[in-house]
């Protein structure tokens, strides 16, 4: 296998030791989660969801290898993008990354060394998300490179599919020939607070994601599993750019 793992089991294995050797207090507030119920969104109507959108700032953009430094979060519920339902953390590097990396997220390399403990940052945010179904733009990136990082720091799987804007736009606007972000946020002329920042990424994807929303119920989808199928419907038929 690609990530060196030649037997599941050995990974599952690794993941037990990992999650074992975590502070006891970590280990009590996962166990709560876990506890809570499983990840299970489907049948939640949309007009009633609350969805995480995320972002992340990586070291670089290869997903099997780069380190996560910052994760930001924004809920979506009720129509709206709550600003007061919000996620950030800069995880502790040990080293920074590369200065051509700095100038694209502007995370100095002081920033890194001293940010949150990866361990405890990362429980934040499974906390922080719970279970709300999360989005991102370009969602298999983000969704590789948190798993990998749960994997590593939690000793966990990362729960619950990941709901992809730039999938769910060209099926609900067939026709147009836009692509990354900044063409989606242009053709719908709305305003970013910023961008590779990854708590502004995630609010201008937020901002997205309301309009998928409105798009699909207009269309007749009623619940979360009705995007994910329409995801899912998307990817097989190759129609995402």
């Amino acid at each position: 296998m690609s990530d060196g793992w030649p037997w599941p089991w050995l990974r599952a294995r690794a993941r037990r030791l990992r999650h074992a050797a975590l502070p006891a207090d970590i280990r009590a507030r996962l166990d709560r989660l876990r506890a809570g119920g499983r990840l299970s969104p489907r049948r939640e109507p949309l007009a009633a969801a609350r969805f995480v959108v995320l972002d992340l700032e990586t070291t670089g953009p290869r997903l099997d290898r780069d380190r996560l430094i910052a994760l930001g979060a924004v809920a979506v519920c009720q129509g709206g993008v709550r600003h007061d339902d919000a996620f950030t953390a800069v995880l502790r590097q040990p080293v920074p990354s590369a200065v051509d990396n700095i100038l694209v997220h502007r995370i100095g390399g002081q920033r890194q060394v001293g940010g949150a403990d990866p361990v405890a940052a990362l429980t934040d945010f499974l906390e922080y998300r719970g279970t709300s179904p999360a989005v991102a733009f370009r969602a298999e990136f983000d969704a590789a490179v948190l798993a990998r990082e749960l994997e590593l720091q939690l000793g966990l799987r990362l729960p619950g599919a990941m709901l992809d804007v730039a999938v769910l736009l060209p099926a609900l606007f067939p026709g147009t020939q836009n692509d990354s972000l900044d063409e989606w946020v242009r053709h719908f002329r709305l305003v970013p607070i910023g961008r590779h920042d990854a708590l502004a990424d995630a609010y201008t994807t937020a901002q997205l994601l309301l309009v998928v929303l409105a798009a699909a119920q207009r269309g007749g989808a009623r619940s979360v599993g009705d995007l994910l199928a329409l995801q899912r419907d998307q990817r097989w038929l190759g129609r995402r750019r």
